[in-house]
């Protein structure tokens, strides 16, 4: 059985480098596992939730910016606005 330990990168942020940048190897696990659990529930996420997601957890955005850039990809998505 394999351990793992958190000095290992996790699986989404060999996908997307670029977005988890400037991330401590705790916080990249963070994000991973929210993406995963989304993914478990049936979330697709695309490149731009993570990049939210990323800032977030980064603190270049705050968590009322992260809603809105969310809202404004689902409505593009839908066309309608999430609620």
């Amino acid at each position: 059985m394999t351990v793992m330990t958190t000095s290992q990168e996790p699986g989404w942020a060999l996908r997307y480098p670029e977005l988890f940048a400037g991330l401590s190897i705790e916080q990249r696990w963070s994000v991973h596992n929210t993406i995963a659990n989304g993914v478990l529930e049936g979330w697709t996420p695309e490149p731009a939730d993570i990049a939210d997601l990323t800032a977030l957890v980064r603190g270049d955005i705050d968590g009322d910016e992260a809603v809105r850039r969310s809202d404004a990809r689902m409505a593009a998505r839908f066309g309608a606005r999430a609620q």
